[in-house]
């Protein structure tokens, strides 16, 4: 009905599950103020309508961004809710390639990560994982997998995110490649030539193994 209260059960979208907590407090900012900058809040027993809220509850920081927000009522199935609310990450995944071979994905929403699947599906490269928000070390260690099956597809496309000091870090110990845009042909762009790259290279070491095919004309 558009209301939030203190004290409410919401049910969230988590990257490993659905996420059940309770409101403890409603925050908004003062009057002119920016959400985005940090200043001191106003609090509220209850919110209604369309207005940017903080909320503070637990598990909060598992949340993915994007997604809705249920608020659980006594006379609703609460395992219905929890269905409904990772509907949207079950799309995504449906997204990945089925044989979990290839590159690993990372964007700062839900609605930018699945614009990025999308996107790459048409060209296409497959994806073998995914996460939202900053890159780090723990999603380079996701992408090195792939160093065991195909070299190429150790590799982060990180659309509109930062990255950590420590996944630069373990990315250039492992010899995962990261790749960074606020664009996704840009992303696509840096990815081709990175792969023409590893062709040539490939190519040349071949030089004096193989023969390769040519057009002769006498």
């Amino acid at each position: 009905n558009g209301q939030l209260t203190v004290g409410d059960t919401i049910i969230l979208c988590g990257l490993n599950g659905p996420i059940q907590t309770t409101i403890r407090a409603l925050l908004t900012p003062k009057l002119m103020r920016d959400m985005r900058v940090k200043n001191e809040y106003e609090k509220h027993q209850s919110i209604s309508g369309a207005m940017g809220v903080k909320i503070a509850a637990d598990g909060v920081g598992q949340v993915i961004a994007g997604t809705e927000v249920l608020v659980y009522e006594p006379d609703y199935h609460l395992e219905h809710l929890k269905e409904d609310v990772m509907q949207a990450m079950e799309s995504v995944q449906k997204k990945l390639s089925r044989e979990a071979r290839g590159v690993h994905v990372q964007a700062s929403t839900l609605g930018s990560l699945e614009a990025l699947l999308e996107f790459l599906a048409t060209i296409p490269i497959p994806v073998a994982s995914f996460n939202i928000g900053p890159v780090s070390k723990r999603d380079v260690m996701s992408a090195a997998i792939m160093l065991e099956h195909k070299t190429e597809f150790a590799t982060i496309l990180a659309f509109d995110v930062p990255v950590t000091q420590n996944a630069r870090l373990k990315a250039n110990i492992d010899g995962v490649k990261i790749f960074t845009a606020d664009i996704i042909y840009h992303l696509f762009d840096q990815f081709t030539a990175y792969l023409d790259e590893i062709k040539e290279k490939r190519r040349a070491e071949a030089k004096n193994k193989a023969v390769f095919p040519c057009r002769l004309e006498i």
